[in-house]
């Protein structure tokens, strides 16, 4: 492994592209030979046209270094805090910007676009970008088929309600808060 690829591995990057690579590197048309023999050698993987992956990378934050500026929310960070046993069947990226679909390790992901203003409420644990467990579920409330709503009606137990409740901005949200509260709260007792 070169000087290069031990300094991204360092500072806790789980992907790049072969540019970022090239510019440090400083010869382009080497850059590409290199990163395909480290590929070869198993110390690299190609994760999609112009990026790659240490093989050892979590999927999610191989997704969040190339959407970036990008967080894990909705129903995958639900199930990442624990707060759901439901097992996500796609990668859940909240973005700012116009979304797009694809996958990693032939895991599928999905972004899903979010006011620039309600970017906020993330932190990094493990090289993710995760939403906090409120702001996960605000995001969910928001966008109605990011996340079943059995999913909500067993994280509804688990989180903040007042957080949650100072997020949500549009009406038909607040609706829907209101509703899944209720049903959750029916079916605990």
């Amino acid at each position: 492994m070169d000087d290069i690829i031990r300094a991204m591995k360092k500072a806790n990057r789980a992907a790049f592209r072969t540019r970022e690579y090239a510019a440090m590197l400083g010869r382009k048309g080497y850059a590409r030979l290199v990163l395909h023999r480290l590929k070869t050698k198993g110390e690299l993987v190609s994760v999609k046209n112009g990026w790659w992956a240490f093989p050892d990378s979590v999927p999610e934050a191989v997704a969040c270094e190339i959407s970036n500026p990008a967080y894990i929310s909705f129903h995958s960070a639900l199930y990442l805090h624990g707060m759901t046993t439901q097992t996500p069947r796609k990668i859940q990226i909240a973005v700012a910007r116009k979304t797009r679909s694809y996958s990693v390790f032939r895991i599928p992901v999905k972004e899903y676009k979010v006011k620039r203003d309600q970017f906020s409420y993330f932190y990094r644990k493990e090289g993710i970008l995760l939403a906090t467990p409120e702001k996960a579920f605000a995001d969910s409330l928001a966008i109605p088929r990011a996340c079943p709503e059995i999913v909500l009606i067993e994280a509804a137990g688990k989180i903040d309600r007042e957080k949650v409740r100072g997020m949500l901005i549009s009406a038909s949200a607040k609706k829907r808060f209101r509703r899944l509260i209720i049903y959750a709260d029916q079916k605990r007792s």
